[in-house]
């Protein structure tokens, strides 16, 4: 796990995220609610997405999740002007709040862009991992084949729908 902090850590320091626009604000995509810091350049961005789930109990901030993509304008726009984009997500798409169930997908959606605002509303389909009954149930309830068979997860399509609202500089 500290060798990925390191990677991280080295590629948002790069060059590349030196030159880009930074972009902070908040969001929202299937469930998950927190602040989208979003790195932003000519054609491309990248926005990452750590927060909590908001479930039929309201928000749930003992339930930390996260999602993060990449985006690219679709009709040879820029990232400063208004126009459609589409883009990979990846992260905890799935889950309930004893478990996280990842994903990975893609998205198509519009962004509005004002001087001091950029305004992003997307949809998508992505693919869930499958999971084993005792990943996310309690061992009692997998104690069997047959209840280990019949609570296993197989991997399934979920849709996506986001909203982000960023300052701009």
């Amino acid at each position: 796990m500290t060798l990925i902090r390191v990677f991280l850590l080295a590629l948002l320091l790069s060059p590349g995220f030196a030159r880009a626009e930074l972009l902070v604000g908040a969001g929202f995509l299937n469930g998950v609610v927190g602040p989208n810091i979003e790195w932003a350049w000519r054609r491309t961005s990248a926005w990452v997405l750590p927060g909590a789930h908001i479930g039929n109990q309201g928000f749930q901030e003992d339930d930390i999740r996260w999602a993060l993509g990449m985006r690219r304008r679709l009709d040879g726009g820029t990232t400063v002007t208004n126009g459609f984009f589409g883009g990979v997500v990846a992260g905890d798409l799935g889950g309930e709040k004893r478990y996280e169930r990842l994903g990975l997908g893609a998205e198509m959606g519009h962004q509005w862009v004002g001087n001091y605002l950029r305004l992003t509303l997307s949809a998508g389909v992505a693919v869930l991992e499958p999971l084993d009954c005792g990943d996310y149930r309690p061992s009692a309830q997998c104690d069997t084949e047959a209840k280990r068979r019949r609570h296993d997860l197989d991997a399934e399509p979920q849709l996506t729908l986001g909203v982000t609202l960023s300052l701009r500089r």
